[in-house]
């Protein structure tokens, strides 16, 4: 397949990943995150020292039991087999299960307890007691036994025929959504299933019995989606994993064939856990935890990094850790971070890619943040004009890329960003190579290639430019000055953003913000931040004006200011105008009601006593020595608003003060952002009515209102009724709602 990336000629470079796809590539060893990023497959890791004990300690003769509950307590069997301890999920203290174990065949009692585990639709223990030949179930609350799955009597034997409600030697649990429980069978050589209410479903053992996929079962774990169950059961005898579905039949392939993995790898294994991606296998050969993709070919991924040691069961916590019980005398289960670790190799190849003949390809860059110390990543290169001229890729090898066509040598050092060069062709592949030491990988999101690239020997005298067998050392030293420069002509080159708040890097913003002589609150959030840039300039316009102020209280201090100018609620008054001619025959009392309807001078209300002559002093009338008040035509009227006129006031509800610090920042934006010549009246709104003085109804004053209900046992010396809580009585006619306000009977 090519990869054929027309129509970009023009711009010189390509991305080549594609929305965040990577199409036509591909990779072994690697995970695609979220954003599109590739990195090496995680890996459970184990920080810290191992108990010394673990390097000498015997293989485990059988599973243990390891369970985790949904408040995070973990329950696990001791090495004798008798007894059960648990880890506190609140104080992490190891005690035993008090009621519980005991060597012995009565009820409670164990003889090797193997698997355990809690399902997910009832909160009990179930526990695997083994060569008693039953399933013990103990309510996790109170510590009693409320079932036994496969009773027998004083003369009953244990089973051996798959599909009857007879165990011989149960040894692994597992458990689904649906509240099916799946026990495996050692000596038997069986896998049963139990429903809910314990009852033995004969048809699944039969169907796993009739696929002839298992021979030695040892060990079990589910997974389920919806209604969709996957059981995974470790099969002794072939060293592998066999896929079983809810009703017991073989999962197969697209082309048929039944799904199980693990053979190439596996020698010893024993312990499983499943995960929505993943299946974690121990194996007791290589004293290792392996993890397998849990999709498609179920992939191996790699070996848990930092734990070495035997493994007799294993289980997925609440908080996404790995858990490891060793089986070995006095130990407790091993923690282990699922995605802290990572492989120490991955490949990534390429199709061909061409976006025309004849390309003179100049330079592939891997774009990363940075590698960590201990983070390697190589790039490789081959041009062709041949499309089937594709170099050969091993992905399993310690050298994926031996083969010689590849550029540069394996052998080179970290190259992630490399000359291409040679002679124009038609295709590209592309290769990388990622290595780690299994606690940091190497991550990279893009990978750019540049073509027919302009370099720096156009600036060279033509001497340089002419043909010579030295021109390919020319172009490549002239191709490594040119990295040096690249931060900075890319910054030259997008230097319009550091102007554009929406685009300006966060660290840029407050630098972007002394531009407008604007202050960040570095306690916004980023988003915050930029739009208070970009309306910046926008909100000067407004300064000085009551919306300019409302605006700015609300941004700089969080709070909804009530603002109010006194001078717009002030008018002009006089007295009313005479009686004219025609009127000379109006009664007393038509005057009176013509004095009523102007409401222009109430006495005490609309009426005041002016500070000077509205018309100043007047010669003759108003003008008197040494106390006249002089005014311009252009001030006439004036002195009727000097008591209101250039204040305002900001009224602000107590409960906006959130803290002792905010009433200091409002007078400090207030004195900012008010016009020089004004002056204002910071007033707290609190309900305190007052009448005749303070009484704005809506704003400070409460009419009325529920009474308080009366609680019992509460002593006052003022006497008052009992109020009764709760919804009052329906009434036929007032308040009779059916079934809420309105009882019968």
């Amino acid at each position: 397949m090519t990869l054929a990336l027309n129509g970009n000629r023009d711009c010189g470079f390509l991305y080549l990943n594609r929305d965040n796809r990577w199409l036509d590539f591909h990779w072994r060893g690697l995970e695609q995150l979220a954003e599109g990023a590739l990195q090496l497959c995680s890996l459970p890791l184990f920080e810290g020292e191992l108990p010394p004990e673990l390097s000498t300690a015997n293989d485990p003769a059988g599973p243990a039991g390891l369970a985790i509950d949904i408040d995070g307590t973990i329950y696990f069997s001791d090495s004798s087999g008798t007894r059960l301890l648990m880890i506190d999920g609140c104080d992490g203290s190891i005690v035993r299960v008090a009621c519980v174990g005991g060597m012995g065949r009565a009820p409670v009692q164990f003889n090797v307890c193997r698997g355990l585990l809690i399902p997910a639709h009832r909160r009990s223990l179930f526990v695997a007691d083994s060569l008693n030949h039953r399933v013990q179930v103990f309510d996790i609350a109170s510590r009693q036994l409320v079932e036994v799955l496969n009773q027998l009597g004083p003369s009953d034997e244990p089973g051996t025929s798959p599909g009857t409600n007879r165990l011989h030697t149960p040894w692994g649990l597992a458990g689904d959504n649906h509240g099916n429980v799946y026990v495996v069978d050692y000596e038997s050589r069986s896998v049963q299933k139990f429903d809910r209410a314990g009852e033995v479903v004969a048809d699944f053992a039969s169907n796993v019995h009739a696929s002839n996929a298992l021979i030695r079962p040892a060990g079990i774990a589910a997974y389920s989606h919806q209604d969709k169950v996957r059981l995974y059961v470790i099969d002794e005898a072939t060293h592998s994993i066999v896929v079983l579905t809810g009703e017991g039949r073989p999962v197969r392939d697209s082309d048929g064939h039944q799904i199980s993995f693990g053979f190439t790898k596996l020698r010893k294994p024993m312990g499983i856990a499943v995960s929505k991606d993943a299946v974690y296998v121990g194996d007791n050969e290589l004293r290792r935890v392996l993890k397998y993709k849990r999709s498609g070919d179920y992939q191996f991924i790699g070996e848990a990094v930092g734990y070495k040691g035997p493994v007799a069961a294993l289980a997925l916590d609440n908080a996404g850790n790995l858990l490891v019980h060793p089986g070995v005398a006095d130990l407790v289960p091993v923690k282990m971070a699922i995605e802290r670790g990572f492989r120490t190799q991955g490949v990534l190849w390429s199709e061909a890619i061409t976006t025309g003949p004849k390309i003179a390809w100049h330079r592939l860059q891997a774009i990363t943040a940075g590698l960590a110390v201990g983070a390697h990543l190589r790039l490789f290169v081959h041009t062709s004009n041949d499309a089937a001229d594709q170099p050969l890729i091993e992905p399993e090898s310690a050298e994926p890329f031996a083969d010689p066509k590849w550029v540069p040598a394996l052998k080179s050092s970290d190259i992630h960003d490399l000359f291409i060069g040679g002679a124009p062709a038609q295709f590209l592949w592309v290769g990388a190579l990622f290595l780690g030491d299994g606690r940091v990988t190497p991550v990279m999101p893009q990978m750019r290639v540049e073509f027919d690239h302009q370099s720096y020997t156009s600036e060279l005298p033509a001497i340089y430019r002419a043909e010579s067998p030295s021109g390919e050392f020319l172009l490549r030293f002239l191709s490594l000055v040119e990295t040096f420069f690249d931060e900075l002509e890319g910054n030259i080159g997008s230097l319009s953003r550091l102007f554009d708040p929406n685009a300006v890097p966060r660290d840029f913003l407050p630098w972007l913000a002394t531009w407008l002589a604007f202050d960040l609150d570095e306690n916004w959030d980023e988003q915050k931040q930029r739009a208070a840039v970009a309306h910046a300039f926008e909100m000067y316009g407004r300064r000085g004006t009551v919306q300019g102020l409302r605006e700015s209280l609300r941004l700089f201090a969080g709070v909804r200011a009530i603002i109010t100018e006194p001078i717009l609620g002030a008018a002009w008054w006089s007295l009313p105008t005479g009686a004219s001619a025609c009127n000379c025959g109006q009664t007393k009392t038509s005057k009176e009601e013509s004095w009523t309807k102007t409401e222009n001078s109430v006495l005490g209300v609309t009426t005041m006593l002016a500070a000077a002559q509205p018309q100043g002093a007047v010669v003759g009338t108003s003008a008197t020595l040494d106390h006249s008040h002089l005014i311009t035509n252009e001030e006439f009227g004036a002195p009727l608003f000097e008591g209101v006129a250039h204040q305002f006031s900001v009224q602000l509800y107590r409960s906006q003060l959130k803290c002792s610090e905010t009433l200091t920042n409002l007078r400090a934006i207030i004195e900012r952002e008010k016009p020089a010549h004004t002056d204002y009246h910071l007033c707290i709104i609190e309900p305190r009515m007052r009448v005749g003085f303070q009484g704005r109804v809506g704003i400070d004053t409460i009419i009325a209102g529920p009474p308080t209900h009366t609680r019992l046992g509460d002593e006052t010396e003022i006497d008052h009724e009992l109020v009764m809580g709760g919804e009052p009585a329906g009434r036929i006619g007032e308040n009779n709602r059916v079934g809420m306000t309105t009882r019968v009977g």
